[in-house]
């Protein structure tokens, strides 16, 4: 690892061309894993912040404030990514997580605490706009594998953020979780400023939003990006509530969650290696029919052991839709002959966050008619209706260039 980070900083200081380091991916990692750290440690803060936010009005209207941030900010970042540069974007998005983290950690008011979050939504807009765009840039042979490891830094964000959060809170207060979040925050900016290169992430060009949606490629994987972003999503709000009615502890819950998501992240390899033996557009649609026969697994077993196979089969699925979609946003810039990546992600951004409201109105409309099985059922079969889409508008079969635009 050291060897890397010398690499990094080498690599840096010659404007960051042909940058190939183990060192980049890790930093852009722990930069997602701090942000969906931030968003993991509300969970249990909610009820012991001074502000009270136990009408349902509220707590929908902050969710939605996060919501709305991601798709009015991403665009901006998308647009301006390519032109300031990954590094400076990534900055300006952990400064973002610094004053959201801030206003979260001495809100007097629920005003605040909505500015708060809106800043907090548009924090990831930037991280995970120019995080994704970086390693694109400079990741042509291994994007899938590469952008496998990003993602997983960010879903160990989300599934350790909720434990910390508890464990912190009960150690030293309301505001400790908060203080150890700024201090990743800081560590996270020295890293990215000493680390990733300067160069930005693209030439300067004129990007046809319009060509961008109208490009077949891009609107299948998109669409796969929301898609993927939809099946998981469905998961956090109704799995734990359905372990602990069955007897389940949190701690037991953190572990099978924690646990799937190591295999998560350890599928990146092989679903690199896979996406270079078969056509991507193929890869997407096989994790769209695993994940449409995985999900009902998580209500036919009510131990939490089965319940953790279950689950690890589902995130596998997601690894096979979500890492190979990602990187194809990437493959058909690069067939466009445009080196476009933060707007492109953006678009990836926009995308996941779409799925993830279609994951909200499921689980609050449908989750009241039906069970725990009828509603990964009704989310099998939107799968199952999409792949027609997806294998219909598929990338032309011809070789992706191998060299980077970096």
């Amino acid at each position: 690892m050291s060897e890397a980070v010398a690499e990094a900083i080498q690599q840096r200081t010659t404007g960051g061309a042909g940058v190939h380091s183990a060192a980049m991916v890790v930093v852009i990692a722990c930069a997602l894993f701090t942000d969906f750290f931030l968003y993991g440690i509300l969970f249990p803060l909610a009820a012991h912040s001074p502000v009270t936010v136990q009408d349902e009005g509220r707590s929908a209207l902050l969710y939605g404030a996060y919501a709305i941030s991601v798709l009015l900010v991403t665009p901006l970042f998308g647009y301006f990514g390519d032109r300031i540069g990954g590094r400076a974007t990534m900055l300006w998005g952990l400064a973002l997580v610094g004053c959201s983290t801030l206003l979260f950690g001495v809100a007097p008011n629920f005003s605040v605490l909505l500015v708060a979050r809106f800043f907090q939504g548009a924090a990831s807009a930037a991280l995970w706009t120019s995080g994704l765009a970086l390693i694109a840039t400079h990741y042509a042979e291994k994007r899938v594998q590469m952008l496998g490891y990003a993602f997983t830094g960010g879903t160990f964000g989300s599934v350790i953020g909720p434990i910390a959060g508890g464990w912190l809170f009960h150690a030293g207060g309301y505001k400790l979780p908060f203080i150890i979040t700024g201090i990743l925050v800081a560590i996270d900016a020295a890293l990215i400023a000493f680390l990733l290169p300067a160069k930005k992430t693209a030439q300067s060009e004129t990007v046809s939003m319009r060509a961008l949606l109208l490009n077949k490629s891009v609107v299948a994987a998109a669409l796969a990006v929301a898609l993927a972003a939809f099946s998981v999503g469905i998961i956090e709000p109704l799995l734990p509530l359905r372990l602990a009615r069955f007897g389940a502890k949190s701690m037991a819950v953190g572990i099978v969650f924690t646990i799937s998501t190591l295999v998560y992240g350890l599928s990146a390899p092989v679903v690199g290696r896979v996406s270079e033996r078969w056509p991507i557009q193929r890869v997407i649609v096989f994790g769209t029919l695993a994940m449409a026969a995985t999900l009902p697994l998580l209500a036919a077993f009510k131990g939490v052991v089965m319940v953790c196979i279950a689950l690890s089969l589902v995130n596998i699925s997601f690894a096979f839709m979500l890492n190979p979609a990602s990187a194809e946003l990437a493959n058909a810039v690069d067939r466009a002959g445009m080196s476009c990546y933060s707007a492109v992600y953006g678009v990836y951004n926009i995308c996941y966050s779409i799925g993830m409201l279609g994951t909200a109105a499921l689980a609050s409309t449908a989750a009241r008619w039906l069970s725990f099985w009828g509603v990964l059922l009704c989310a099998s079969a939107i799968l199952l209706l999409a792949i027609p889409l997806l294998a219909k508008a598929g990338p032309p079969q011809q070789a992706v260039p191998a060299a980077s635009r970096g």
